[in-house]
């Protein structure tokens, strides 16, 4: 009995969720439909107004001095001396005594070349004497005009030349004697030595090479637009250093950033084939910090061979539209938004971009909303919302 009675509820169950699911599929819930709603997208905005900017371009160069050359002897002979400064990145003045080589042969050349200066000198005094002699004694006996044979004269102008030659060879001697001593031609330092004390050297060795330090050459590779923004001196001169650009060198060195100030003083005036770009040279007075004190020598250092950052100011530009980067649209286009706040695309004239910049020449006007965030890819004539900036 129990059992029976447990079948009659199971089926009973199973009855009633048969007859359940037959209602819900005759009958089933209606939904409640609502009108959709459209919602323009929000943008941000900006509005533009023409503007006075100065334009400065962004360049990088390395450092170079402005003259370096090898050290090279004269004559031949063994090194007597070797100045201390005349090591790699040691300091020397101008006229400073850099290395010597033995004179004494070029001392006997001298003394001979004098000796000889003296007895042309003899000789052409006594032809002087004889010639004098001569034309009296020709017209004391002589009858008609007389040769030049007869007054000495091709005489006189043999010892004369002569006594021309042994000047020059006594300049030529005392020129030589001079190259003994190698003298610095201009304030600097030495890059590299290669010789010793007491080496024999032939003349035209190389005896280490060295560059001067009063002034750095930095040169920078710009296009023929940057190249119009800052100003180029024409024709390089010693007033150049006042007329061109001021350039704003920096770099990380000894640790630390550290900046220096020079200007653009010439423009190498032919363009790269590969490239399209033009090299201008700025340069840096005093480089090493010479001039000052020696606290402030190590950070007013410009070592040559750094590799430097530079900001070059350039000229101002009037009614330019600056926008941020992210207002750039594919193309060099930018979006609109007019007073019905609806989106218009349009097409500028850029004259600059930068990493977080763009500067405008035209195709914009005064009070304009250009979208500045929102959309990534807007559609002519959208309609969108305005939020704010944050």
């Amino acid at each position: 009995m129990k059992v029976r009675k447990q079948l009659f509820i199971a089926l009973l169950v199973v009855m009633a969720g048969i007859a359940a699911a037959i209602i819900i599929v005759r009958m089933p819930p209606q939904a409640i439909q609502q009108p959709q709603t459209f919602e323009p997208p929000a943008v941000q905005t900006i509005v533009v107004q023409p503007q006075r900017l100065q334009m400065t371009v962004q360049t990088r160069g390395r450092v170079k001095a402005q003259t370096e050359i090898e050290v090279i002897t004269g004559v031949s002979g063994n090194i007597t001396y070797v100045a201390p400064a005349f090591v790699s990145g040691g300091y020397f003045k101008k006229g400073d005594l850099l290395v010597s080589i033995d004179p004494a042969e070029y001392d006997l050349r001298v003394a001979q070349a004098q000796a000889r200066v003296m007895e042309a000198q003899y000789q052409l005094t006594r032809e002087e004497a004889e010639a004098e002699q001569a034309r009296q004694e020709w017209w004391q006996l002589g009858e008609g005009e007389p040769s030049p044979l007869n007054l000495r004269i091709p005489q006189l102008k043999e010892k004369k030349a002569k006594l021309a030659a042994e000047k020059e060879e006594l300049k030529n001697a005392r020129l030589l004697r001079q190259r003994t001593e190698i003298r610095a031609p201009f304030n600097g330092r030495v890059r590299n030595k290669s010789i010793g004390m007491g080496q024999y050297l032939n003349t035209g060795d190389v005896l280490g090479s060295i560059y001067s330090s009063d002034l750095a050459e930095v040169r920078f590779p710009l296009n023929t637009q940057e190249l119009s923004w800052i100003n180029v001196p024409e024709w390089p001169s010693r007033s150049a250093a006042t007329e061109g650009a001021e350039v704003v060198l920096s770099a990380n060195y000894r640790g630390e950033m550290q900046a220096w100030r020079g200007r653009i003083v010439r423009s190498e005036g032919a363009i790269d084939e590969k490239t399209g770009m033009v090299v201008v040279v700025a340069q840096v007075n005093d480089p090493f910090g010479l001039s000052g004190n020696k606290q402030d020598r190590a950070a007013a250092m410009l070592p040559v061979g750094l590799y430097v950052e530079a900001s070059i100011e350039g000229r101002w530009l009037e009614g330019v539209y600056v926008l941020p980067a992210s207002a750039l649209l594919q193309d060099d286009r930018v979006a609109i938004i007019d007073q019905n706040n609806r989106l218009y695309i349009r097409q500028v004239i850029i004259i600059k971009k930068e990493n977080d910049r763009v500067v405008l020449k035209e195709g914009l006007m005064p009070g304009e909303r250009v979208m500045v965030a929102g959309l990534l890819h807007p559609v002519e004539g959208m309609s969108v919302t305005l939020k704010e900036s944050p």
